[in-house]
């Protein structure tokens, strides 16, 4: 009785095993350095983001036609050559198979720098990246912003994969560890410190402060009913003297900057001039090269000195729109960013990313990693409809 037990025992742990991969019978991990184990379902989580990378490198090739979903007159992409933002070509297959490798090796090296740094998690920091995967693991990434009508679950796309939410929280907790092992090196006292005189050089030659408003020069024509039960609109551009009026008062704000008005004053006095409700004015600190306003905007604002303001149309027929364009200089933003802690890292960040993800990079490589076998069963093609 007591052998018929045991062989019971055994049947069920490999009926197990083979559904879930959770017995002792198949390893358990995929990759392993040390006593560090990463479970299969990490693997497989990387797998997937490396396929969709791929995918996206692929239908940037010539031989992409996106009406037919095809590459080349074949369904699948993964014989195609992707070159990625890195310039590294290969096949898509291979190159989805080399980038999970890279992610788990970086993983784990995340970990044992985390390690032999001695570095900790406070609660708070903890609790918010576990909430942060349960909601995008049981809502999807739109439920926040858009409500109950956009919930698309993660687990409904990984569960059937093999990836358990155990897998996936991990990967948010590894992203604090590595925000964390960043800030131990680079902040004061660290093996990497960045002086306060280091930081500030690197802000003011690389970011830029600007300030700038709109207005548009056409106004849109009351909407219509299209034959499917929907409304159309159109816009109808201002005649010329209604663009000159503005364009008036665009030159006396310039003007007004240009003498030494504040931009703050300015930005007051357009509200009230045009009868808004409120200040429509956008102000930030960035990289230019990195920014998200346009690129019309962006060279407008690069072609300004500091302390100087201009005024430009940008679009066409029906659709321009004339912007006012100020550049503060940077050195009255020093204080605000390097002595203020968010900011401060967010600029650290800008400056030492590259660098630390070549140093992670080198530790990964550097790593004793031991492969499961289970590892191979594993194939971008899975992931094929």
């Amino acid at each position: 009785m007591k052998n018929f037990t045991k062989f019971l025992a055994v049947i069920l742990c490999m009926v197990i095993a083979l559904s879930t991969a959770a017995c002792s019978l198949t390893p358990q991990y995929s990759y392993k350095e040390g006593d560090n184990e990463l479970a299969l379902g990490v693997y497989i989580y990387a797998l997937y983001n490396a396929y969709s990378q791929a995918q996206s490198y692929a239908q940037q090739t010539e031989g992409y036609d996106s009406e037919n979903g095809t590459y080349d007159g074949e369904k699948s992409f993964l014989k195609v050559q992707i070159t990625d933002d890195k310039g590294v070509t290969a096949t898509a297959d291979q190159w989805i198979t080399d980038e999970a490798d890279r992610m788990l090796r970086t993983l784990l090296a995340v970990d044992k720098e985390y390690e032999r740094l001695g570095a900790t998690m406070d609660q708070t920091t903890e609790n918010g990246y576990k909430a942060s995967a349960k909601e995008y693991w049981d809502y999807g990434p739109y439920y926040q912003m858009y409500g109950e009508q956009y919930i698309n679950p993660y687990k409904d796309i990984f569960e059937p994969l093999g990836v358990s939410y155990e897998s996936f929280e991990y990967y948010y907790l590894t992203s604090a560890k590595q925000e964390i092992v960043f800030d131990i090196l680079y902040n004061e006292g660290g093996e990497k410190a960045v002086t306060d005189e280091e930081l500030t050089k690197y802000f003011t030659d690389n970011y830029t402060s600007y300030t700038y408003f709109s207005t548009n020069l056409y106004n849109t024509v009351e909407a219509t009913s299209d034959q499917e039960g929907g409304t159309l609109s159109s816009n109808e551009a201002l005649s010329e003297s209604e663009i000159k009026k503005i364009e008036n008062n665009y030159k006396g704000y310039v003007s007004s900057l240009n003498s030494g008005a504040k931009i703050a004053d300015i930005t007051k006095k357009f509200t009230k001039d045009f009868e808004l409700e409120s200040d429509p004015s956008v102000s930030n600190v960035e990289i230019l090269d990195e920014s998200s306003i346009g690129e019309d905007l962006v060279s407008a604002i690069k072609e300004l000195k500091e302390g100087t303001a201009s005024y430009k149309t940008i679009g066409e027929d029906d659709s321009k729109i004339m912007y006012l364009f100020y550049k503060d200089p940077i050195k009255n933003q020093v204080k605000n960013y390097i002595e203020d802690d968010t900011n401060r890292t967010s600029v650290l960040r800008s400056m030492k990313a590259d660098e630390f993800q070549t140093y992670i990079d080198d530790l990964a490589k550097s790593l004793d990693v031991e492969i499961s076998k289970a590892v191979s069963k594993y194939t971008p093609s899975m992931f094929e409809e």
